[in-house]
């Protein structure tokens, strides 16, 4: 459950609580006895028994392979085939030392999939619940024209907290519903800035819907990072 400060159409705002829409599973694996199936992370290799490992120790190919005949030496019976828990994941130089000051960096390409800018990766910092509000901004658009534009990648339900919330959510879904829309929200000042949940994390493009349902609502937040566009013809280049 996370939360987010957003504002109606009188300018008035209130801090809610956010949830993931989610569809309930279908399906399930289960074993032959009916047990249900889980995943596990199991240890398949370590760097001191791979093949870099291993030609560094027999000194070449083929001294290698008649090893690995004789002797199995890239297999270690103690550990691999055990589950691991609890894992974090680190990053290695060429020397295979563990780096701890990285520098991660953004590829932009084009619509053609050629590499555009290289640059360092940006951390932006999580906006939707600040003492600035997300921003009513009144761009509506119709649902079908919206969904047949953007790419979504997600979607949040908008939940109150308390009665007051309550009144103040389902007056927005109202609202929305009635205009059958969908409203771009954004965030900061003038809520021109699109919207960021966690540190570094993917910015979006917010647009709000609204169901009702005698005194039941639905306020959804759908997620967008990318718009459609027409392919450019040959007589447009």
């Amino acid at each position: 459950m996370g939360r987010i400060n957003i504002s109606n159409s009188r300018g008035r705002d209130a801090a809610v609580s956010t949830e993931s829409v989610s569809a309930g599973l279908k399906m399930r694996w289960i074993d032959m006895d009916g047990t249900q199936a889980e995943t596990k992370k199991i240890l398949r290799g370590t760097m001191d028994r791979d093949l870099e490992a291993l030609l560094e120790k027999y000194g070449d190919l083929e001294k290698l392979t008649q090893a690995l005949i004789e002797e199995d030496p890239e297999i270690d019976l103690e550990t691999y085939g055990s589950f691991l828990k609890n894992t974090a994941r680190v990053y290695i130089d060429p020397n295979r030392e563990i780096v701890h000051r990285i520098v991660q960096k953004e590829i932009v390409k084009n619509p053609d999939g050629s590499e555009r800018e290289k640059r360092p990766r940006q951390m932006p910092q999580p906006n939707v619940a600040t003492e600035i509000p997300l921003k009513w901004t009144g761009k509506k658009m119709k649902k079908s024209e919206v969904f047949n534009k953007f790419v979504f990648s997600g979607k949040l339900q908008i939940t109150h907290i308390n009665g007051l919330t309550y009144d103040f959510l389902y007056a927005i879904a109202k609202e929305l519903e009635e205009e059958d829309c969908l409203m771009l929200v954004g965030a900061g000042s003038k809520g021109n800035q699109p919207l960021i949940f966690r540190r570094g994390a993917t910015a979006y493009r917010g647009f709000l819907e609204g169901r009702t349902q005698d005194d039941k609502y639905a306020l959804i937040l759908h997620l967008s990072k990318m718009e459609l566009k027409k392919p450019i013809g040959e007589e447009e280049r």
